[in-house]
């Protein structure tokens, strides 16, 4: 196989920077070059700066400031435009990797203008904004999930490569998932994003209280917090004889996957990804202000394979969290089954497999975008100025 030179082209937030960082760290691992396109967030990317070279397009986001905000980001977009278009040329690239978010929206949309195949990477169960204004011209659309809506009735080509997670996470699914008995320490992992999810503060220690004495005494409990919120929680689990580790972040979250029996959390991208791949039963509670509820269809694709509960957060309540979970910690084979659904429907060679899609595209579509296709391409950009407000 002849090395390629790839472009990678995602915004800052974790969702996009990690699938990108893993195929960036498997395509230079099979002997091609790399090249990042990214805004000032993406900073994990610089870590290894040495093993592909890392430049900043900045685009504001378009969905806040107002009218003069929105006006500024058209402004960033063109020139961001124009910037991509010049990069990705004097590169000579042979293929595009979008990872959606509006930061990839510029460097997809140059590509396309100079006839490079595009591989769209979407990481959720619905089609991000981005991703569904380019899927029409894109080559292919990498998917996380057998079912992503908003690809339903498209022409466009599509393949299921699953959404890439780091090595370690990799490796604890080599590992047995730990298993409940009678006595033992019952391990609960709860964390809700970067950031942590005040709900989860608010909800899980009053639930975890209204346990059964003989489940209770036995839980042991490893959440992250907000800043503002660690006292509080820490108030309850102490009042009521539960040992609990309490942070604002886990930077090491596989090392406590790996004695984790039950996870609670919210529901994105790659948070399924790593549960599955993991193979760990979970209670996902959906971030009810997700563009287009893309958390809750996340959190029903693992429902519907048994490897997880869901409760809205309008229905996630003490007392409801309560009754989940002792109809778990009760059953071990409850446990059990959930288990082996995640372990079944994780996709752990995810990177090698968008990989081999990144190159097989390089090879078979390069320069093959037609004249009427470029035309229409060239609309593009005015189009996102009329749709800023639309793209995430």
């Amino acid at each position: 196989m002849m090395p390629c030179k790839v472009v990678l082209a995602a915004g800052g937030t974790g969702g996009h920077v990690f699938p990108a960082l893993s195929l960036a760290q498997t395509l230079t691992q099979q002997g091609h070059e790399v090249l990042v396109l990214t805004d000032a967030r993406g900073r994990a990317f610089e870590v290894e700066k040495q093993r592909w070279e890392v430049k900043n397009i900045n685009v504001p986001n378009p969905n806040i400031g107002g009218v003069l905000g929105k006006l500024k980001a058209s402004l960033h977009f063109l020139f961001g435009y124009f910037m991509a278009h010049k990069i990705i040329r004097n590169f000579s690239a042979d293929v595009v990797v979008g990872f959606g978010g509006y930061p990839s929206f510029a460097p997809v949309l140059a590509a396309l203008f100079l006839r490079k195949p595009v591989v769209l990477h979407e990481q959720n169960s619905v089609l991000g904004r981005v991703n569904r204004l380019l899927s029409k011209k894109a080559t292919i659309v990498a998917k996380s999930f057998k079912k992503t809506l908003g690809l339903e009735g498209e022409k466009t080509l599509s393949s299921l490569t699953g959404n890439p997670v780091r090595e370690e996470i990799i490796n604890i699914r080599k590992m047995p998932v730990p298993t409940l008995s009678e006595n033992d320490e019952i391990n609960v992992l709860i964390f809700g994003g970067s950031l942590g999810a005040r709900i989860l503060s608010d909800v899980v220690p009053s639930a975890i209280a209204k346990l059964p004495s003989n489940i209770r005494r036995r839980i042991k409990i490893t959440q992250q917090c907000r800043e503002e919120d660690v006292n509080r929680v820490l108030a309850v689990y102490n009042k009521h004889g539960v040992a609990a580790e309490l942070e604002t972040f886990f930077p090491q979250i596989s090392e406590l996957l790996k004695k984790t029996h039950l996870v609670i959390s919210r529901s994105g991208a790659s948070t399924i990804a790593e549960l599955t791949v993991a193979g760990r039963p979970s209670i996902l509670v959906p971030y009810s202000s997700a563009l287009d509820n893309h958390q809750f269809e996340n959190a029903m694709l693992l429902v519907e394979s048994g490897a997880a509960w869901c409760m809205e957060e309008e229905v996630f309540d003490p007392d409801s969290l309560a009754k989940r979970l002792v109809l778990i910690f009760e059953n071990c084979r409850t446990h059990g089954a959930m288990a082996a659904a995640a372990h079944s429907i994780g996709i752990p060679d995810a990177a090698e497999r968008l990989a081999d899609l990144v190159i097989q595209m390089a090879s078979q579509y390069s320069n093959r975008l037609s004249m009427s296709d470029k035309l229409a391409v060239s609309f593009l950009p005015w189009l996102f100025l009329c749709r800023l407000e639309n793209l995430k």
